[in-house]
């Protein structure tokens, strides 16, 4: 069960809409939200290495990184009572909090396993693909992450996506706790893989959610992404739940995931379980 959304608040266009998300799940279930705006110098271009100094030491401006600082201070005041003013009409329970630190480090040390985090995936986790500094927050944080990444939409079911590999399996128990706490719907999308025919995923699918709709898109031989990419483009109301298994730079860089491409193409919040 989901007892409170962290919101990682940078300012921008996706993070208001990943707090509008978390507004929406908020009013289903009642649980309060945290925006956290996570204050940090903007980032400086390194200097040229000096033999004097030693290759690779980079000077950094004491008074640059201050006004910086000093900046994200300024807005942060005029950006989170906009939002605490938005949930106060929405009726939901919120709360700001603004720390100086790195936002990853704040999010690990703030949430624990019963959190959502919903961010944007464009801002401080900007990138065609899933960034390294996302990559990081759901391999290494305590909870799954819900990432805005398209045009808003209206939320009012659970759409999740079965491999039968363990991500997914944890995908399935989280989604099936989170539509019992939410009162929207459970759809399984039963994916087959090459490894996977369609028939036993499906009725395994049935088997671990026998209360849910367990659905299926594409003819088999499509490619994981394209079947879940044709769901989300029929369930216009879902949010989109899949589990995130840990890939190696190496693989990322070169054949890319199902999650990348799937968050990538489909304009609808995804939330990442890992």
């Amino acid at each position: 069960m989901v007892k409170r959304v962290i919101v990682a608040y940078d300012g921008s266009a996706l993070a208001r809409e990943a707090f509008a998300y978390a507004v929406r799940i908020a009013q289903t279930t009642g649980i309060p939200i945290l925006a956290l705006r996570a204050l940090e110098p903007t980032a400086i271009p390194p200097v040229l290495p000096d033999p004097a100094i030693g290759v690779g030491d980079v000077l950094v401006d004491p008074w640059v990184a201050e006004e910086s600082l000093k900046a994200e201070r300024e807005r942060a005041l005029i950006e989170l009572p906009e939002l605490s003013n938005f949930a106060q009409q929405a009726g939901v329970a919120f709360e700001p909090r603004v720390v100086e630190s790195p936002l990853l480090d704040a999010l690990r040390e703030l949430a624990d396993p019963t959190d959502l985090i919903a961010v944007g995936l464009k801002g401080r986790f900007a990138g065609n693909r899933l960034g390294s500094a996302a990559s990081t927050l759901v391999q290494k944080g305590p909870c799954p992450v819900l990432f805005a990444s398209g045009v808003l939409r209206d939320l009012g079911r659970v759409l999740c996506v079965f491999d039968a590999t363990g991500p997914s399996l944890h995908a399935v128990k989280w989604s099936k706790e989170f539509a019992e706490q939410t009162g929207w719907p459970l759809t399984v999308l039963a994916v087959s893989t090459a490894s996977l025919p369609l028939d036993a995923s499906l009725a395994r699918a049935q088997e671990l959610a026998p209360q849910a709709q367990v659905i299926h898109y594409g003819p088999e031989g499509q490619s994981e992404a394209q079947q879940i990419e044709t769901a989300a483009a029929h369930t216009r109301t879902a949010l989109l739940v899949m589990g995130s298994s840990k890939e190696s730079w190496a693989h990322r860089l070169l054949f890319g995931s199902t999650s990348l491409s799937v968050m990538s193409a489909v304009n609808a919040p995804v939330v990442l379980v890992y």
